[in-house]
């Protein structure tokens, strides 16, 4: 057989085709440019959420690190820098505070290059300047520059401070202004920075081991518990105290936030990616019957695969390079223009705005178009595949249906569908015509419910994952007691609101008992009065079963010295028995038995039901060596911290079960004679995954929680003291019990101030959510665009299979209309062919895709604490609309595209 190589004629019969398949062609057209838009735009808008998650993150920190080495080496510094899994790390030397006059500003500090570059520089916007050379240079915040009534800072400007270093030595320095820049980091929650020279460091003398510690990035994909288990395997500590506090990656809570674990974000890139090579392939697949037929008479008549698949080509490279130059410009168009304004303005306009921002990502839309072609030279290629494999005459009838032995009916089933009337019928001939090619229909029916199912599943983890839940899981108001005012500077002492915690701080116990006036303690002190407890429990419109107190007592801890063997220092704790101050016991005079109490009161909180059975759980579920059942008969105690112990550390507080604990009020002397006993039943720590949640108000790594029952704080003798209250109110009644609320605090208030104690804190989830308002909006408008693409994609596939199912039966059409089927008869026939796949579709979705739901469900909740599952019933609601329109519209439409249909 002699090739026939005539260009002229592979071009005409190209021609030919695409002008008989110009149906076709205009929807694989839109197809491709959907397909492209849907790739750029869910993953471009994915990613810009992420992005702007972790910058939200990375400025509120004031850094880019996940984890602190303490008192660091330069050998620790080299190591660290060593591993395969640390993205960046430098180092970081604590000057001192920075003071003008009585007002405190900030904290001084000196980095090196790689921690300001990589580590410090990303969390600031608007540098102006550069980093300090020069011995008498510094850099500092906007806001530490307003502080000193700087508005209009210029390089070199003279600015005079005062830094306090080591033990409370001042200095006078008269520094010039380097450069500054503007920081993100609240001032209530952690303090602004400032930044010297190295030279100036020397001239101090504080760059040293005590004053030193790393700031570490280890790998986005490490959570904090196998970052922290890593660092302490692989790095050579100077002693078994030496510290490794770790926190999860901004970008790895980033990803949480939108899909629940880096599992379930690939798991979501499968599926979508799957979704559109359905989208593309159906039509193909469908379409490409007749094309079959015509290529089988070329190929039996001489033409060769590979002018056939020129012919393809050609007919197909109008709509393949239409259809990617309009997905091109749409996506640039939306991803350049369109998210970064959407994100940087309503969802970090607290946070820099648009600047530095952006989600277009080049090489994302090549790839888009990329996988969009490959998916249909791989369509092409299967056909031809298949086509070469037919005889002429097998090309000549090739209908796409697989021979299959046909059973023979029995003489009543037969009589039985003569009977049948034609109403009847029509139902079963659009079953059979779309069933005809059995691995097609079932290919089609899993694609519609794999788009549905994406959907559906992605509404679930957005929507569930999204951060406003954190706010509505909130109470209406959360109430608590205020530190005192040294406690403010420099140290987290104010709430954050925006966290799923928002009472985590930095400052002790002793911080929320301190006279402001008298320099001591309040030994009778209750954060919260037993007055302003029953006030607000009796407001009107207060929903009391609802509303939670936590009680227990602030008291000094007495406990054996083995007790406290896991802290490494002596922060906790001073000697009991020593009545002399400053006497000093050598080792040889100490003893295991030797009582030791807190430095400071602690907090003893009383465990209500609720939280008792979350612990037993949790202790059971974690094989814990703790005993819940002496805790729950009043004999025991449990030590709550997190202090973040080593793993050293760790294993002792496995070893100090059934160590006496007792206590003594503040400013009382320990009685050992008359002073209750208990048995400490182990550490519990606070910050280890999945530990359940206890209303423990303040709290952090320098506070301690004694965890008790109710039967075993009786044994106390003491009064309870709230220090924490939630309060919830009935539907519609939120604005007059926060007035009332108000009021009754600034009378409160008042009088505290004027007596020096500590006020009362409220935080209302109203003011919060308005405050968050434009967040919220920009955050819904995110999710809401990834699941109307997805949406969009889903019923462009379904009109895909409607179109391509009339396009592909022209010679049937003609058939059935010689012998007497009315256009009534074919546009019943056409909606029962759409309806057996929207019925399918429904049904598998309302089965297996809510089985599907059902396991993201368990699996989210483990993942994060604040998912709150919602049935997706509108978003099925309103694809199955769509679905049905499609449906009906393809119908009606039936008689404007009859007369093309029906021609030869």
């Amino acid at each position: 057989m002699i090739p026939n190589n005539n260009q002229e004629v592979l071009s005409m019969l190209a021609e030919k085709l695409r002008k008989k398949n110009r149906g076709r062609n205009m929807v694989l057209l839109c197809a491709v440019a959907v397909g492209i838009v849907t790739l750029t735009l869910i993953f471009g808008t994915s990613a810009g959420k992420i992005q702007a998650e972790y910058t939200k993150a990375v400025r509120r920190a004031g850094s880019t690190a996940s984890a602190v080495l303490e008192n660091a080496t330069e050998d620790q510094y080299r190591q660290i820098c060593s591993l395969s899994y640390i993205k960046n790390a430098g180092k970081r030397v604590r000057a001192g505070r920075a003071e003008s006059g009585e007002k405190k500003l900030g904290e001084i500090s000196l980095l090196d290059q790689s921690a300001w570059e990589k580590i410090i520089r990303p969390a600031y916007t608007d540098l102006q300047g550069h980093y300090p050379k020069e011995k008498q240079e510094i850099m500092v915040s906007v806001k530490m520059l307003e502080d000193l009534g700087i508005t209009e800072p210029t390089a070199g400007m003279k600015i005079q401070l005062t830094v306090v270093t080591g033990w409370q030595e001042k200095k006078e320095e008269l520094f010039y202004l380097s450069g500054w820049y503007t920081s993100y980091t609240d001032s209530g929650a952690k303090a602004q920075q400032g930044y010297i020279s190295e030279k100036k460091a020397a001239e101090w003398g504080i760059i040293s081991e005590k004053n030193s510690e790393i700031l570490i990035c280890p790998s986005d994909r490490m959570s904090r518990e196998e970052a922290e288990e890593q660092l302490y395997k692989d790095v050579k500590r100077t002693d078994t105290g030496q510290r490794i506090t770790v926190t999860d990656p901004a970008f790895l809570t980033a990803v949480d936030q939108l899909t629940g674990s880096y599992e379930m974000a690939v798991l979501g890139v499968i599926l979508i990616l799957g979704g559109v090579w359905f989208l593309i392939h159906n039509i193909l697949e469908i379409s490409m019957i007749g094309d079959i037929r015509q290529f089988g008479l070329l190929y039996t008549i001489g033409t060769t695969k590979k002018q056939l698949r020129k012919i393809c080509h050609r007919q197909m490279a109008g709509c393949m390079l239409v259809g990617s130059g309009l997905g091109v410009v749409f996506s640039v168009l939306l991803l350049f223009f369109g998210i970064p304004g959407l994100l940087g303005q309503e969802y970090l306009r607290e946070y820099g705005g648009t600047k530095e921002f952006s989600v277009f990502r080049p090489e994302s839309l090549i790839a888009a178009v990329g996988f969009t072609l490959l998916i249909i030279e791989a369509a092409i290629q299967k056909n031809m595949n298949r086509m070469i494999r037919l005889s002429c005459i097998e090309s000549m009838h090739y209908t796409g249906k697989q021979n299959r032995s046909r059973k023979r009916r029995s003489t009543e089933r037969q009589n039985k569908r003569n009977r049948r009337k034609i109403s009847a019928e029509l139902p079963l001939l659009a079953w059979r015509n779309v069933t005809r090619q059995r691995a097609g229909f079932v290919l089609t029916v899993l694609s519609l419910f794999l788009g549905v199912e994406t959907l559906l599943c992605t509404v679930v983890v957005t929507g569930g994952s999204d951060a406003t839940n954190i706010y509505m899981q909130k109470p209406d108001f959360i109430l608590a007691g205020d530190f005192c005012e040294e406690a403010k500077e420099g140290i987290r002492s104010e709430p954050d609101e925006e966290a799923l915690d928002p009472l985590v701080t930095d400052a002790n116990t002793a911080d929320l008992l301190w006279n402001n006036k008298t320099d001591d303690f309040a030994p009778d002190f209750a954060p919260i009065s037993e007055s302003v407890r029953k006030k607000i429990l009796a407001l009107k419109g207060v929903d009391r079963d609802r509303s939670e107190c936590t009680e227990g007592a602030y008291m000094n801890a007495v406990i054996s010295e083995t007790g406290w063997s896991p802290f490494s220092d002596e922060y906790f704790r001073v000697s009991a028995e020593s009545s002399d101050e400053g006497e000093e016991e050598t080792d040889v005079e100490k003893s295991d038995t030797e009582m030791e109490h807190s430095g400071f009161p602690e907090t003893v909180h009383i465990l209500s039901e609720k939280e008792m059975d979350s612990l037993k759980e949790y202790a059971e579920e974690k094989n814990l060596s703790v005993d819940m059942a002496s805790v729950e008969d009043g004999s025991g105690v449990l030590i709550y911290q997190e202090y973040g112990f080593t793993p050293e550390q760790k294993k002792m507080t496995a070893e100090v079960k059934g160590e006496p604990v007792s206590f003594c009020s503040p400013g009382s002397e320990y009685d050992k004679e008359s002073a209750e006993v208990f048995t400490l039943n182990g550490y519990l720590d606070g910050r280890a995954k999945d530990f359940p949640e206890l209303k423990l108000g303040w709290h952090g790594e320098n506070m301690l929680f004694f965890l008790v029952s109710e039967k075993g704080f009786e044994r106390l003798g003491i009064e309870k003291e709230t220090f924490y209250m939630e309060v919830n109110v009935k539907a519609g009644q939120e604005q007059e019990v926060k007035s009332e609320i108000r009021t009754i605090l600034t009378e409160e208030n008042q009088r505290r101030t004027d007596q020096g104690e500590n006020g009362i804190l409220l935080l209302c989830r109203s003011d919060l959510l308005k405050r968050m308002s434009d967040r919220i909006h920009g955050n819904q408008m995110i999710l809401g665009s990834i699941g109307m693409m997805l949406l969009f994609a889903g019923l462009t596939n379904y009109f895909n299979v409607m179109i391509m199912g009339r396009y592909s039966s022209k010679q049937e059409l003609d058939v059935m209309e010689s012998i007497g089927m009315t256009k009534k008869q074919k546009r019943k026939m056409f909606f029962w062919e759409g309806n057996w796949y929207f019925l399918l579709v429904e049904v598998l979705v309302l089965t297996v895709g809510t089985g599907i739901l059902w396991l993201v469900r368990i699996y989210m909740e483990k993942q994060a604490t604040y998912f709150r599952f919602q049935y997706p019933a509108g978003w099925l609601a309103g694809i199955s609309l769509g679905m049905l329109g499609i449906l009906a519209s393809s119908c009606c439409s039936f008689r404007r595209g009859e007369k093309v249909l029906c021609t030869q």
